[in-house]
């Protein structure tokens, strides 16, 4: 390994960028405030991942998260980390590096400067409230009322024309180019909403927009960050060229002006910066000539979340007030499209939440997790110990039965068998934990635990056994046969459990192994249960008591009840 110590180059997903010396043998991070790298991100877990040193290196380990863990693109469970490795959690990036190097950005960095007093500064200020950020942008496509229109005679050549009408004309023109212009800035943040998914793109190509429609020398836009928004975030800078992108080099910016913008909720335009010498004291206005700025607070909701800024250093190039309306304009559009994109982000995760529940879940349970919350959610899928009812069955004798089959004629019927079986988990809001050859195991009460976990698998497992006499009646399986169901409550262990390589969702404990031997002692569609779900059910169904039941691999004998009917 080169170099003293490995560190990690971290971006975050609102754009914060900085590294962290790997100077001691673990490493965690995730969403807690006492993780040692902390990510404000909803789909980063409280303790997500770690990064922990053994004798073969430093191991990147997913810490049992709910939305994964990406290593070069790929989902781990566990790796080692090699140099130059890039791990993706949620919408944050975090760069393994081993060797001397430092991660430049040169001509694209912002610092945020400390500067006087804005009281003292030339500047104009229009407040801007959220409600209004919904006509703003049709507001400014009529900024000046049009020239009056005049007729020109037919016959009469254009370069005759009154010089007069020749410059209304002229005016009017460029007010059409700049409203198409406008129109298609409207148009293309709207387009880009839906085609461009990554957060930092998003921004990126809206802030080549803005400046499509207002001539500037460089801007950039930046996002609150802290408790109390205190933190600046630069997140996108733009240049209007390569020259002047070499020309400025390193951007200062004012954090008396950002505040302004921020605190009081206005729109700001400064003009003839490098003439007024209120400005002596402005260290980014002198050092970048800067001879007008605009800026912009950035909305979500009701909440100022950053701001926008533009800079002109030409002193033919002032910015006007029907420039500033534009940036506002603008910016209130921005904010509907980052609430929008915030809501297709959450749908995305919701579709990609489903997609990994509905295996094994039924609809209503799936919607209870979704609904629960980000936390919640973990609680849930981790392990811990639930009071769940475990139901096993099987079909009788199929070994003999695959036999006088095809192996495709068993695919087929154990797919129709299994279809209908996982539909009544579902109608009872049971889990699916998994299918065994012919048999299957269903989990009631993990990972939501219901006063009436023990009742629905009772009503289940009768479905089943009716559901399996019609499938026979109408001769859908082509074949006949018996199943067998065994069912018991108690403490297990609930979560995701497995290897490194693979996880699944499941339940462990002696509570299923006992469901599973009482389905192994039960006869043709008899339905066997313990003791405790018999208490839990005594009364509500007619149970006949079996007595004590020698099991398979257990010295002790159980009680077992048969549910009738």
């Amino acid at each position: 390994m080169q170099g003293r110590e490995p560190k990690l180059h971290v971006i975050t997903g609102s754009g914060q960028i900085y590294d962290l010396a790997v100077d001691k043998s673990e490493i965690t991070i995730g969403r807690k405030r006492d993780c040692d790298i902390v990510l404000a991100d909803p789909k980063v877990s409280r303790v997500h991942a770690k990064i922990a040193q053994d004798d073969d290196g430093f191991v990147l380990t997913d810490e049992g998260s709910f939305n994964g863990t990406r290593l070069n693109k790929n989902l781990i469970q566990s790796s080692l980390l090699e140099h130059n490795d890039k791990i993706e959690i949620g919408s944050n990036k975090i760069i393994f590096l081993t060797k001397d190097e430092t991660m430049r950005y040169p001509s694209d960095k912002v610092v945020i400067t400390e500067e006087g007093d804005y009281k003292k500064w030339n500047m104009q200020s229009i407040k801007i409230r959220p409600e209004e950020c919904s006509h703003l942008f049709a507001q400014t496509l009529i900024t000046k009322p049009r020239p009056e229109q005049r007729t020109v005679p037919f016959a009469q050549p254009p370069d005759s024309a009154p010089e007069k009408n020749q410059a209304e004309a002229r005016q009017e023109i460029s007010s059409l180019e700049r409203t198409n212009k406008v129109l298609f800035v409207l148009y293309e943040i709207s387009r880009q909403l839906t085609t461009i998914h990554d957060f930092d793109e998003l921004l990126a190509k809206i802030m080549e927009n803005i400046f499509m429609v207002i001539d500037a020398d460089f801007g950039f836009l930046i996002l609150t960050e802290g408790e109390r928004g205190e933190d600046f975030i630069p997140v996108v800078v733009k240049h209007k060229d390569e020259k002047t992108k070499a020309v400025h080099g390193e951007i200062k910016a004012s954090r008396t002006l950002i505040s302004k913008a921020i605190k009081d909720k206005v729109a700001l335009l400064t003009t003839n910066a490098m003439e007024d010498e209120r400005f002596l004291q402005a260290d980014s206005i002198i050092s970048q000539k800067i001879r007008s700025a605009m800026c912009v607070p950035l909305w979500k909701k009701d909440k100022v979340i950053g701001v926008i800024q533009l800079d002109s250093t030409r002193r033919e190039n002032q910015f006007t007030e029907e420039d500033l309306e534009l940036l506002k304009a603008i910016s209130c559009q921005m904010s509907m499209v980052l609430e929008q994109a915030s809501l297709n982000d959450k749908i995305r995760h919701e579709e990609m939440l489903r997609s990994r529940l509905e295996r094994f879940h039924s609809p209503q349970v799936i919607d209870m997790i979704i609904q629960s919350g980000q936390d919640t959610q973990e609680d849930l899928m981790g392990a811990t110990d639930k009071n769940a009812t475990i139901l096993f069955t099987d079909i009788i004798g199929f070994t003999r039965l695959s036999e006088q089959m095809s192996p495709r004629e068993v695919n087929q019927l154990l797919n129709q068998y299994f279809s209908r079986m996982t539909d009544i988990i579902f109608e009872y809001e049971g889990t699916l934990d998994k299918y065994l050859g012919d048999g299957v195991m269903a989990v009631f009460g993990a990972p939501l635990e219901q006063r009436d976990d023990a009742e629905r698998a009772i009503r289940a497992a009768q479905k089943m056994r009716t559901a399996l006499e019609q499938l026979k009646e109408q001769g859908e399986l082509g074949r006949q046969f018996n199943i067998r169901i065994g069912i018991n409550t108690g403490t297990v262990v609930a979560g995701n459990i497995g290897s490194p390589k693979r996880l699944e969702y499941t339940v462990i404990g002696d509570p299923v192994n006992i469901a599973s031997r009482l389905e192994s002692n039960a006869q043709p569609n008899q339905i066997l249960i313990g003791q405790e779900t018999y208490n839990l059910v005594k009364g509500k169904f007619e149970i006949k008591e079996i007595g004590l039941q020698t099991l398979k691999g257990r010295d002790a004998q159980v009680m077992a009840y048969e549910v009738l009917g």
